[in-house]
């Protein structure tokens, strides 16, 4: 079975949805129809994460993902530690910092 997170998007608002770690990459889905479609369902390749950075929104605990390319997201991510720790594992180079 595939890990999957309670994650939210922080993208004009909390958007809901989840994150599911692939063997290839990560994935972030949602299902609701308010959301703009170019964000329902992304994909981040491992090897596109640049950095991960945990911090807090209020009192939710967030995963802020920056790529490569230069693009960030921001999740409330419940379940954060061992994401971070099966972010750790397969993002090469993420390390433990």
């Amino acid at each position: 079975m595939k890990p999957y997170f309670l994650a939210s998007i922080c993208k004009n608002g909390i958007l809901g949805g989840g994150l599911i770690a692939e063997e290839s990459a990560l994935h972030y889905r949602t299902n609701k129809l308010t959301v703009p479609p170019e964000i329902r369902h992304i994909i981040m390749p491992y090897d596109h994460i640049l950095s991960a950075c945990p911090g807090w929104l209020l009192c939710f605990p967030t995963l802020s993902l920056t790529m490569k390319d230069g693009a960030q997201w921001k999740y409330v991510v419940f379940g954060r530690r061992r994401l971070m720790k099966l972010l750790r594992q397969r993002v090469p180079g993420l390390g433990k910092g």
